[in-house]
């Protein structure tokens, strides 16, 4: 008897689980087209519904109050704040950052803290009840169990782990009234120890700074972590007052307490940017971030003598931090939920109630993440010849799709977009909804930065590497990461031939290869038959500031709008057409 999860805040998606496995798992802006999409999410339901035939006992629904309850009595609200995010609105004016400021504070301090857990599972019941009735009514008959924010980042960082004991950690911006937790996992169970408060957030801290830098909060963090690189070493020790871990208090602590993203942004705006470059701020707010996190850490490790360690939570998508967390003494093995920000909510509450109704505990690390839509070259097929008779497309049908890409990349240094079976879970492309090309070529580092990605040009792009010729090319590599959560230092002998998929630091994150991909597996063993290396460059198939593409006609059409000449999508190889 399987759990649906849902997730209706930022990133909206649902998952499926069933004896402690996902079977499915997918997030609303892969339809809908809107990146971090807010909301029910109703299309993602329907293509899980349609595609799995499992029976159905329990919904299970993350996030009880604070900004999920205001969103579901209220989805326009959470709407606008992530078009003021986006910067597709204007910002509010200083009076108007203070007053939402209060209000914030209000709705994530959550006191009584009984009085909001009362109202957030019965709203978030009655709403879900009736949002589901309108897919499935017989769905809308089972019992929906609301599951705390960060309870949801543990369990999904802790069941897919493969940890039986673990210390778990999670971090984020804000939800349910706090910041970060600590627990330990024990065979199946969680315990919560420590509690970090809303108003001390680390997550917010960097979110800000990416704001104060004039960048997206909640989607440009990586670029602020890209940026820290170009810097000479800077401290700024004002940032000990807005958010700094104590470890006698076991708290992340504050003096400023300035809980809303804008208005923390002007704060440092104000007294830290006019005093630094934004290359030596962006360092400084990296290095500062990773001495908080590794310090609570370290802490937690000495006090439950654990030294396995699982993270969730969208702070965790800071693969540098991420690294410095792995290189601490005490870390024996270390495991990042893959999609640790808020769309991997749904699959924690699915997993945490499939667990607390049937008692079923894995014990296994997840082997990959191809929880998506897959298409038949049927479908791909009637998706090109439709192109096609618009007169903007031509294809071929090629019989060994791997070898041809990889003769393309090797022997004419092609840019390859690829687009092959289950879509990926998550915000990283893993081999199936990729752009692909030679880690060697400077010039297709550029092209994909300017005519393909249009992003910044400090900006770097991931690796994918076998895991045979993966200690050959990492100097501090221990075990294999399939899932691109943190980054690896590559050997001095081979920087010039990772160049395009390496930072100016020379750290590379990636993503190393077993044998979960067949096909694409295939494709690295070619081309290092002809190179001699088993690596190439690996970046999401889109448009910058648009979600993974999902199916067949969004890799057409990413090709048709992009500087990209090639789409090898199944079976068969396309191109604009030439007339």
């Amino acid at each position: 008897m399987a759990v649906i999860g849902i997730g209706d805040s930022h990133d909206a998606g649902c998952a499926l689980a069933d004896k402690g496995v996902v079977l499915s798992a997918l997030n609303e802006e892969r339809f809908t087209k809107n990146k971090n999409e807010t909301g029910f999410p109703s299309n993602s339901l329907r293509f899980m519904l349609g595609r799995n035939n499992d029976d159905v006992q329990a919904v299970a629904l993350a996030w009880i109050g604070g900004n999920a309850l205001v969103s579901r009595i209220s989805p326009s609200w959470d709407k606008n704040r992530r078009k003021m995010w986006r910067r597709e609105v204007p910002k509010p004016s200083r009076l108007g950052m203070h007053f939402s400021n209060m209000l914030y504070r209000f709705s994530q301090g959550q006191h009584p803290r009984g009085a909001w857990r009362a109202a957030g599972n019965a709203v978030g019941s009655y709403v879900t009840h009736k949002r589901l009735g309108a897919l499935d009514p017989e769905l809308a008959k089972k019992k929906v169990y609301v599951v705390e924010h960060h309870l949801a980042h543990a369990s999904a960082a802790y069941y897919s782990s493969g940890f039986k004991e673990a210390l778990i950690v999670t971090l984020d911006g804000a939800g349910d009234g706090l910041s970060g937790t600590v627990s330990i996992g024990d065979n199946g169970t969680i315990k919560r120890l420590a509690e970090f408060n809303a108003n001390t957030s680390l997550g917010i801290m960097y979110g800000a700074a990416t704001l104060a830098c004039d960048m997206r909060y909640s989607e440009d963090e990586g670029k602020l972590m890209s940026l820290a690189a170009y810097s000479y070493p800077s401290e700024i020790k004002e940032l000990n007052d807005i958010c700094r871990y104590d470890r006698g208090k076991g708290q992340l602590v504050s003096k400023t307490k300035t809980r809303n993203e804008f208005l923390l942004a002007e704060y440092m705006k104000d007294h830290l940017l006019g005093k630094y470059n934004r290359e030596a701020f962006a360092y400084a707010m990296q290095s500062h971030v990773e001495k908080q996190v590794t310090a609570i850490v370290g802490h937690w490790i000495s006090e439950t003598n654990i030294h396995n360690v699982a993270l969730g939570g969208g702070f965790f998508s800071n693969v540098i931090a991420n690294m410095a967390v792995e290189r601490l003494s005490g870390v024996k093995n270390l495991f990042v939920f893959p999609h640790m920000g808020d769309g991997g909510l749904s699959y924690g509450a699915a997993m945490y109630v499939d667990h607390m109704l049937s008692g079923n505990f894995s014990g296994r690390q997840i082997s990959d993440l191809y929880l998506g839509p897959s298409y038949t070259d049927a479908q791909i097929e009637k998706a090109l010849k439709e192109a096609k008779s618009k007169g903007r497309l031509e294809f071929e049908h090629v019989k060994d799709p791997a070898t041809y890409g990889a003769e393309l990349m090797a022997d004419d240094n092609e840019i390859l977009l690829w687009f092959q079976g289950s879509m990926e879970y998550g915000p990283r492309a893993l081999g199936n909804r990729s752009v692909l090309s030679m880690p060697d070529s400077k010039e297709n580092r550029d092209k994909l930065n300017l005519i393909i990605k249009k992003r910044p040009y400090y900006q770097p792009f991931a690796s994918t590497i076998l895991e045979e010729d993966a200690k050959k090319l990492l100097s501090d590599y221990t075990v294999p990461n399939r899932f691109m959560t943190g980054a690896n230092m590559v050997r001095k002998e081979h920087q010039d031939y990772m160049v395009a998929a390496s930072h100016v630091d020379h750290t590379t994150r990636p993503q190393i290869l077993g044998k979960e991909n067949a096909l694409y597996r295939k494709l690295l063993e070619k081309v290092k038959k002809k190179t001699g290396v088993g690596a190439v460059l690996n970046t999401s198939l889109n448009k910058h500031g648009m979600p993974m593409v999902l199916d067949p006609d969004d890799a057409i059409w990413t090709l048709q709008n992009t500087g990209a000449e090639v789409l090898i999508i199944g079976n068969y190889a396309a191109r604009k057409s030439r007339k």
